[in-house]
C-alpha cells in the first residue's frame, strides 16, 4: 500500500487524532517493529530463501518461540496483578483490617521497574524530564498551552514509541477556512505513570497513594505535557488581549462620557459626587466582566482539550498494563522469528553484528523503516528453546538441527 491510499481519505474520516500515512516518514531510529507476527512470518516464507524441510522446521520454531513468549507474557500478567493490587485506584476488592500492611514504597519502585521491563521489550523508550519540560507552555496547534507543577507528582514516568510524521487538518483565514492536510511529528503511542504527593491538593479525585497509569496514541510532541494531571491552562498573548483589550476599551469610552457630564456639571457638587460614584461603578462593572472573559477563556481551552483526549485516549490503569504486555508479547516475537530466519538463510556461521545488520536490511527491504534492532534479546530467547547455538569459539552463531 501506498501513502497516496491514506491520502485519498475523505476530510469526513479525519478525526482528532489524525492519520499514519503508509509511508510516513520516521524522525527516529527505533527499537520498536511495526509489524504483526503472522504478517512477517508470511512475508519471510514467502521470500522463499528456505528449502521445503527448513520452511517446516522454521515454522516449528516459529510456534516455539510463541509458547516460550505466551509463558513469559503469563508470568509478567501474575507480577503485575500482585504488585498492583495494593496500588490500583479502580480497585473493587476489600481488605480485611487484620491484614498485615505493605510497603508502599516499595511497591510502587518495584512495579514501576516491572513496568519499565514490559515497556522496554515492547519497543518503548522512556522520556527525560528535560523533555517533558520543554513542552510546557507551548503547544502545537491542537494542544493547549499548560502549566506544569512537577512537584506534585511522588513519581513520574513517560514512555513514547512510534516517533513518526502524522497527518492532521487545520483550517486557517488566509486559506477561507478551508481544511487543508498538515504534517506533525507525533509519537503513535505514549504511556504515562504517575503517583501524586500525599500533601497535593490537586483539586481531582486521583488517589494519592495509588499509581495511575494512562495509554494515548498520536500525541503531537509538543503536547505531551497535556497528558498528565494537576495542569493549569496558560494563556496566550493573544487570549489576554482578547480580554484586556475589549474591557479597557470600553471602560475608557465610559469615562470619556462621563467626562463630559462632570464638566458640565462641574459646579453642583452633588452631581460631581454621584457622577464619580457612577464612574467607579463602571469600572467594577467592567472589572467583573473582564473576570468573566477570562474564565469563558479558560474553560474553552479546557473544553478542547477534553475533547482532544477523548480521542486519544486508549486506556487506563489495568487495562494499560494488558495493552503494554500484549505490545510486549508481539515484539519479543517478533524479533526471535526475524533473528532466526535470519541465521537460518546464512550459508555461514554469523556474527551478532552482521546478525543485527541483516535484521535490519530486511526489516527495510519488507516495510521500507529503519529499525534499531535487539539482536541480544532475541538471540536470548533463541538459545532458551535450543533453537540455535554458537559455535566452538563463541563468536557465531548457527541453526541447531
Amino acid at each position: 500500500m501506498g501513502g497516496s491510499d491514506a491520502l485519498s481519505n475523505s476530510w469526513a474520516g479525519v478525526s482528532n487524532s489524525g492519520v499514519i500515512r503508509d509511508d510516513a516518514a520516521h524522525w527516529a531510529i527505533e527499537p520498536y517493529v511495526p509489524i504483526e507476527t503472522r504478517t512477517l512470518q508470511e512475508y519471510l516464507v514467502g521470500r522463499k530463501e528456505l528449502d521445503a524441510a527448513a520452511t517446516e522446521l522454521f515454522k516449528q520454531r516459529c510456534d516455539q518461540i510463541e509458547n516460550l513468549v505466551h509463558h513469559r507474557t503469563g508470568s509478567y500478567h501474575t507480577q503485575f496483578a500482585d504488585l498492583y493490587s495494593s496500588l490500583d485506584p479502580d480497585l473493587e476488592s476489600l481488605v480485611p483490617k487484620q491484614t498485615e500492611s505493605h510497603d508502599v514504597d516499595l511497591e510502587t519502585h518495584q512495579l514501576m521497574a516491572t513496568c519499565d521491563e514490559i515497556l522496554m521489550r515492547a519497543g518503548y523508550r522512556r522520556l527525560e524530564q528535560s523533555e517533558i519540560e520543554k513542552c510546557v507552555g507551548v503547544a502545537s496547534q491542537w494542544g493547549v498551552p499548560l502549566h506544569v507543577n512537577f512537584e506534585l507528582f511522588e513519581h513520574l514516568a513517560v514512555y513514547a514509541r512510534g516517533d513518526v510524521v502524522g497527518t492532521r487538518l487545520r483550517r486557517r483565514l488566509r486559506k477561507l477556512y478551508q481544511p487543508e492536510q498538515v504534517e506533525v511529528p507525533i509519537y503513535q503511542r505514549m504511556v504515562v505513570l504517575f503517583e501524586l504527593c500525599d500533601d497535593s491538593a490537586v483539586g481531582e479525585e486521583l488517589a494519592a497513594s495509588a499509581l495511575h497509569l494512562r495509554m494515548f496514541k498520536n500525541i503531537p510532541k509538543l503536547d505531551v505535557d497535556m497528558l498528565l494531571p494537576c495542569t493549569r491552562v496558560r494563556l496566550s498573548k493573544i487570549d489576554r488581549a482578547k480580554i484586556i483589550v475589549p474591557s479597557l476599551g470600553g471602560w475608557l469610552l465610559s469615562m470619556r462620557k462621563i467626562a463630559q457630564i462632570m464638566f458640565l456639571w462641574f459646579a453642583l457638587a452633588y452631581y460631581s459626587a454621584a457622577v464619580i460614584g457612577i464612574l467607579i461603578l463602571a469600572g467594577i462593572g467592567y472589572l467583573i466582566k473582564s473576570v468573566f472573559s477570562y474564565l469563558r477563556t479558560k474553560d474553552k481551552h479546557l473544553l478542547d482539550l477534553t475533547r482532544n483526549l477523548y480521542f486519544q485516549k486508549l486506556d487506563t490503569n489495568a487495562g494499560v498494563a494488558y495493552r503494554m504486555i500484549q505490545q510486549a508479547h508481539r515484539q519479543s516475537i517478533v524479533e526471535s522469528m526475524l533473528a532466526y530466519h535470519a541465521i537460518a538463510t546464512h550459508d555461514e556461521p554469523i556474527s551478532t553484528r552482521r546478525l543485527r545488520r541483516k535484521c535490519e536490511r530486511i526489516l527495510r527491504e519488507a516495510i521500507d523503516v529503519e529499525i534499531a534492532f535487539q539482536v541480544d534479546r532475541a538471540l536470548v530467547g533463541l538459545c532458551e528453546i535450543k533453537a540455535i547455538k554458537p559455535t566452538p569459539d563463541g563468536k557465531a552463531w548457527i541453526v541447531h538441527r
